[in-house]
């Protein structure tokens, strides 16, 4: 297949590496104004071809390098691409970038934004391609101008899809085990459970020590955003969440702390849109109150009254506010 990744950060860039194993991958700058050059760093500029191909280096045992070739929307809209890999939120694209991307009309479009709303949005903007919804299943993060470093669990694929279960299925076919086809449910509810554990985080200013001292609001949090996700109450558990962070110090690769500290802290706004974006669906879930069942003069008691939706949920959100415009 012909897979092009639009905007050059990590996931884009280690997953086009991943695909580029066995299929026609390119990584396109995020800005229709940018050039190849411009993802590099200055030293590297002025370096004969320093800017096309990239280099893209593996951590964890067995390392590899590829080169990933990373070229500017003159290069693409020139071809033709079955697939088009959107790391950027659809609303957030440049108007130039969007026009490129509608002039191009893939047949499919994925997203990796995992925010309500935004599939719809990817739609509306993009109404002759197919859209999907690609959820990361790896780990990425630029560590220099020119090198990202990324790890997948062994046996893993790079994404989790969905989508038309009829696209997925071809997909599957086409690239094996680089995708998996999930049902909906399973792309929206993972974040569910872990993202109110990054918010707190951030709230924490990236301390992944006084995250793991903190664990009960997010804990609860979690539980709110699942029942908002999939209208399942999914009791968790503090001390659960604390042995799993411990698991991800132990077994992951790098310095998880440090890795998510810096990777989720330039990711904050987007964290908050999720966190708002379960709060309206748990006040959807809500039944609407029932009128007329007690006498006019008769007034409701103060231990009565009903609590807000999602009070662990509004918490974090509020608190995550103040860190993001303060």
């Amino acid at each position: 297949m012909k897979v092009v990744f639009q905007g050059a950060g990590a996931i884009g860039i280690a997953a086009a590496a991943l695909f580029g194993k066995r299929h026609d991958a390119v990584v396109v700058s995020r800005s229709a104004c940018s050039t190849p050059d411009a993802v590099h760093s200055p030293e590297s500029v002025h370096s004969p071809g320093a800017a096309y191909p990239r280099q893209v280096g593996f951590f964890g045992r067995g390392s590899v390098r590829r080169r990933v070739p990373v070229v500017d929307w003159a290069a693409v809209v020139a071809d033709s691409w079955d697939l088009l890999v959107l790391t950027t939120r659809p609303a957030d694209l440049e108007d130039t970038v969007s026009a490129s991307i509608v002039a191009l009309r893939p047949g499919m479009i994925a997203i990796t934004s995992q925010v309500d709303g935004d599939r719809e949005i990817a739609a509306s903007m993009f109404p002759d391609s197919e859209i999907l919804v690609f959820s990361p299943a790896l780990l990425s993060e630029r560590t220099t101008g020119r090198s990202v470093r990324c790890w997948r669990p062994p046996g893993m694929p790079v994404f989790m899809a969905s989508g038309r279960r009829e696209t997925v299925r071809e997909l599957r076919r086409e690239l094996g085990g680089l995708i998996v086809g999930v049902p909906t449910a399973m792309v929206s509810g993972p974040p569910a459970m872990f993202i109110p554990y990054v918010a707190e985080l951030s709230i924490r200013d990236g301390s992944w020590a006084a995250l793991r001292t903190h664990l009960r609001r997010p804990t609860r949090a979690a539980t709110e955003a699942v029942h908002a996700v999939t209208g399942i109450r999914m009791p968790m558990s503090a001390r659960v969440a604390g042995l799993v962070l411990e698991a991800l110090d132990r077994f992951v690769p790098i310095d998880f702390g440090e890795y998510a500290g810096r990777h989720f802290g330039r990711h904050e706004g987007q964290t908050r849109d999720m966190v708002d974006g379960w709060i309206r669906r748990e006040i959807g879930r809500e039944p609407q109150p029932a009128t007329a069942q007690r006498p006019a003069t008769e007034q409701p008691l103060a231990t009565e009254q009903p609590q807000a939706p999602a009070p662990a949920l509004r918490e974090l959100a509020q608190a995550l506010r103040l860190r993001v415009t303060r």
